[in-house]
């Protein structure tokens, strides 16, 4: 009640008060008066104290001196919304006004009014949502935002050079009139990226000085792969400082499905078939027949999720060429022991260049074998090796060591097919004869050495 209907109400008692005193004598207007006071201060504190305790929906929102102190600022909001979204806002809450008393500082604060109706109070507006299946995934203004959006999301996944047979999304999409919260309607763009990127999440990392996607990677707890995922317009290998990444790896609400009739070619592996032969140590192969592979064409039916092949079904296939079976011989027969036996063969085929001795006013340690480069170098005897490598003038070579304090060297090789431990057996095949180091042609340096001393080859091979 108000301070001016307080004082005309007090003003009628007065008036009757006075006039019921005045005929019953002066004795009793004082009395009168005294009770005119009282009645006056406590009319005036009850309607001083009175307030409204303001509930949405059972809960108490807060309390307001006049309801119309929250009515003016809800109804002022709702005009502002109805402005900014061309449609009606609506209410769907119970609000109720229940009549209290309350002091001033218990009261919510004229400006505070409209910060406490956005923390609670849902304002609607009616809306189209994009649906996947029953839930709601987006929401926008207008029917026709909700078609771009879904045109948009499929357009991502359409090659323009590809005759595509069908484009669909995986999931139930469907377009719906709902009514939704008034910050939950975006406009087309948010939408989009939002339904792409499968959050409106955002996390950026700036680029500092020296690092690069795996160091940046590596501090998040992410794949590589995801941060260029996460960054498709980004160039990995050429960052700038203080550039912007995204952290937020997508994952997209929406599935679009594409169908595409493709035709290819598509290679046939030829068959190995094994053939025993004694004409072969035990784990030598060689090729008899070389096998080729054959082609056919096909027809086929891809389906791509987002762009990622997801299953093939082939529609038609046409062999255009049979494979040719490739047939590999594989020895049977025992290899030489390899070890030393004592009796050292030719380690290669050709012509005696350079005997053993003095040469050149110097010691020829061995004996030159002259042959063609790429000539394969046999071990004379079975053993280890103990050497093989660059050595200085004799180039790449190889040291084989037979027991019995016997150790025989080939040098000046073009390529070497052995290595440090591998025993070998008696004439296989451990280097091929080529004209490195100290060397005037292709040939094949040969030495026999007895207790580390080099003595002359042709008293145990022939040339």
């Amino acid at each position: 009640m108000k301070t001016e209907e307080c004082s005309q109400i007090l003003r009628n008692k007065v008036s009757k008060y006075y006039e019921k005193l005045n005929k019953n004598g002066k004795g009793k207007i004082y009395i009168g008066l005294i009770l005119t006071a009282v009645l006056f201060i406590g009319i005036f504190a009850y309607n001083y104290h009175t307030a409204y305790i303001v509930k949405i929906d059972g809960k108490v929102l807060g309390i307001v001196r006049d309801k119309k102190d929250f009515t003016d600022v809800l109804e002022h909001m709702q005009a502002r919304l109805h402005k900014v979204y061309g449609k009606d806002v609506n209410i769907h809450e119970s609000i109720v006004y229940e009549r209290t008393k309350a002091e001033d500082k218990a009261l919510i604060k004229l400006d505070e009014i409209e910060k406490v109706i956005k923390s609670k109070v849902h304002f609607e507006v009616k809306a189209y949502g994009i649906k996947a299946g029953n839930k709601v995934i987006a929401a926008v203004a207008k029917k026709e935002d909700a078609e771009k959006v879904l045109d948009q999301i499929k357009k991502i996944y359409v090659d323009k050079e590809k005759k595509l047979e069908k484009v669909y999304f995986v999931e139930n999409v469907k377009i719906a009139s709902i009514e939704a919260e008034v910050n939950s309607v975006k406009t087309s763009e948010d939408a989009l990226k939002m339904i792409l990127q499968g959050t409106e999440e955002e996390q950026i990392h700036e680029v500092q000085k020296g690092e690069s996607f795996w160091t940046i990677a590596k501090k998040y707890k992410l794949s590589v792969d995801d941060l260029v995922k996460a960054n498709p317009d980004v160039n990995p290998e050429r960052l700038q400082i203080n550039q912007k990444i995204s952290l937020v790896v997508p994952k997209p609400l929406l599935t679009v499905a594409t169908v595409e009739k493709v035709k290819y070619e598509e290679t046939i592996p030829y068959e190995v078939e094994f053939e025993e032969t004694s004409a072969l140590y035990k784990g030598d192969k060689k090729i008899k027949v070389k096998g080729e592979d054959g082609k056919r064409e096909i027809v086929a039916e891809v389906v791509s999720y987002n762009g990622v092949e997801h299953n093939k079904n082939i529609l038609e296939e046409k062999i255009v060429k049979k494979p040719k079976k490739q047939i590999v011989l594989k020895g049977t027969k025992n290899p030489p022991p390899k070890k030393g036996t004592g009796s050292l063969r030719n380690p290669t085929r050709g012509v005696l260049t350079s005997p053993f001795g003095w040469r050149w006013g110097r010691k020829h340690t061995g004996i030159d074998i002259g042959a063609p480069r790429g000539t394969p170098v046999k071990a004379a005897d079975g053993g280890v090796v103990i050497f093989a490598g660059w050595k200085g003038r004799y180039g790449k070579c190889v040291i084989i060591d037979h027991g019995a304090n016997t150790q025989t060297w080939y040098a000046h090789n073009s390529s070497i097919l052995v290595k440090v431990g591998q025993r070998v057996y008696k004439g296989q095949v451990i280097s091929k004869i080529g004209s490195t180091g100290n060397s005037t042609g292709p040939h094949l340096h040969f030495e026999v050495r007895k207790n580390g001393v080099p003595v002359n080859p042709l008293r145990y091979v022939r040339y």
